[in-house]
């Protein structure tokens, strides 16, 4: 692995924040770019071809600025187009995935909140697949993510009756959107049942990626800083550039942060 990998990360907005987050906690070292679209956010009711060329938008980005790896840190993004930016670049390109697996190991009873299109997505349906002994109820939340959106951008307030079902007694909440993880704690109250988020595995696999290529091995910080604050009196002197649309707010979310619940 290159004693200091470049990494990109793509959303659709700030909901990737919580895949830098898990990255950061696996290498702090690490180059981060963050490329945020949020003046076109959200994807999840966008056509598939709108965003797949979003993506590779970014993704051009990404190659010219030479990056050892890349992830999509959107779900939707993921469903529509993973296959197709790993067929396009000759860089390894992860995706984040809803925590099925993860969930499933801890009951059989489970709820997926996913943006409409990931809900409908073949890749969704083939993972749920993979555990034919769980019962997995699919809901698309209409709106959820761009609800966070504006909740942390522009202070609007966030009534979760409006975009997620009445709690009813299952045993875990996959989160299938990455801006849903920013509100994990939240929904967890709200629905009753643990959550469980793709971000940590995400963030390993990156880093697997880029030691497979390399041949070298890696070893993550045996205590990580998990603050990403400017003003917090753990400072971690992370590099993280900000690209996109949304790079002045997503760098505003990202220095005014105090300890996200995410982090």
């Amino acid at each position: 692995m290159p004693v200091k990998p470049r990494i990109g990360l793509f959303d659709s907005g700030i909901g990737g924040l919580s895949v830098l987050s898990a990255c950061l906690r696996q290498n702090a070292a690490a180059e981060y770019f963050y490329y945020g679209d949020n003046e076109r956010a959200p994807y999840g009711s966008r056509p598939p071809h709108e965003i797949m060329a979003f993506t590779r938008e970014a993704f051009e980005t990404f190659d010219a600025l030479g990056v050892d790896a890349a992830v999509i840190a959107c779900n939707t993004a993921t469903a529509v187009c993973v296959e197709e930016m790993r067929r396009a670049f000759s860089f390894p390109v992860a995706g984040v995935e809803p925590a099925v697996a993860s969930a499933a190991k801890h009951g059989s009873n489970l709820l997926v909140i996913a943006t409409p299109v990931t809900a409908q997505s073949a890749r969704l349906r083939a993972l749920i697949e993979r555990f034919p002994d769980v019962a997995v109820t699919v809901y698309p939340a209409h709106g959820l993510a761009a609800a966070v959106e504006a909740h942390f951008l522009r202070g609007e307030a966030l009534d979760l009756s409006r975009h997620l079902p009445a709690a009813r007694g299952w045993d875990g909440v996959v989160l299938g959107c990455t801006h849903y993880a920013l509100i994990r704690s939240e929904i967890a109250h709200f629905l009753g049942a643990p959550v469980y988020d793709g971000a940590e595995g995400t963030a390993r696999h990156v880093f697997d990626l880029i030691k497979a290529g390399t041949g070298n091995h890696f070893q993550p910080r045996e205590k990580p800083n998990n603050c990403l604050s400017s003003n917090c009196n753990q400072k971690t002197g992370q590099s993280v550039f900000f690209l996109g649309s949304g790079r002045k707010s997503n760098r505003k979310l990202f220095d005014l942060n105090i300890c996200f619940n995410f982090i």
